[in-house]
């Protein structure tokens, strides 16, 4: 498998407020983000800035989480994690500082550069 081949994936899109951007990396850096791929399912996760802001100008991030399957997601949806996580960042104040977008779906079709 292709190191960030997963049969499944996680897209989560998301703005930040300018000036959010210490407690809400903080959150995702030290804790979130490794604490979402030990999740049963999870296989890795990368993140991205993106280079549009949204219409207010807040900067834009990807993150990709690579799932086993849907089901492994599902799974994960409807995890206690899952709504750990809300609530620290209604705890954090993290709500006020971020907007999300979230998908997920399956592989189709793949093309590596090395085949």
């Amino acid at each position: 498998m292709h190191q960030m081949d997963a049969p499944a994936i996680y897209l989560v899109k998301f703005w930040v407020k300018p000036g959010g951007e210490a407690p809400v990396f903080d959150w995702l850096d030290n804790g979130h983000l490794a604490d979402v791929v030990k999740q049963p399912g999870f296989l890795w996760t990368r993140r991205y800035r993106l280079v549009e802001p949204d219409g207010e100008g807040w900067p834009a991030y990807a993150m990709i989480y690579g799932v086993e399957s849907l089901d492994a997601l599902n799974a994960y949806f409807e995890s206690e994690a899952t709504a750990r996580y809300a609530t620290e960042r209604e705890e954090l104040g993290l709500n006020d500082l971020i907007k999300m977008d979230r998908n997920w779906g399956v592989q189709e079709f793949a093309v590596n550069a090395d085949a």
